[in-house]
């Protein structure tokens, strides 16, 4: 009448299960997959970083006039690099906000 269905078997389902080690020969090709992949995104990350910086350090080199020409404040240059000028311009706001309020 009622089927008992287990999951146990199916790792996608429960990541606990046992795996079968029946070919052995697939696992360091995987790992190798996963380190690849980890520095991959690592790289990635690095780069993105060094970017941020090298932004951050030429808008950093302008005076306040040309910042507001572009609509940022000296406060704003961080948060503008990492979230963007629409970003800088919405944490103003709601800093601005906050002030009237209290």
């Amino acid at each position: 009448m009622f089927k008992f269905i287990s999951f146990k078997g199916d790792t996608a389902f429960w990541p606990l299960a046992e795996r079968s080690h029946s070919d052995g020969a697939g696992r360091p090709q995987a790992l190798a997959g996963r380190l690849a992949a980890a520095a991959r995104l690592v790289t990635a990350g690095l780069a993105k970083e060094l970017a941020a910086r090298r932004a951050m350090r030429s808008l950093a080199s302008l005076d306040d006039r040309m910042l507001r020409d572009i609509g940022l404040e000296r406060g704003q240059i961080d948060h503008a690099v990492r979230k963007g000028r629409q970003g800088a311009k919405r944490a103003s706001d709601a800093r601005s906000d906050l002030i009237r309020w209290l």
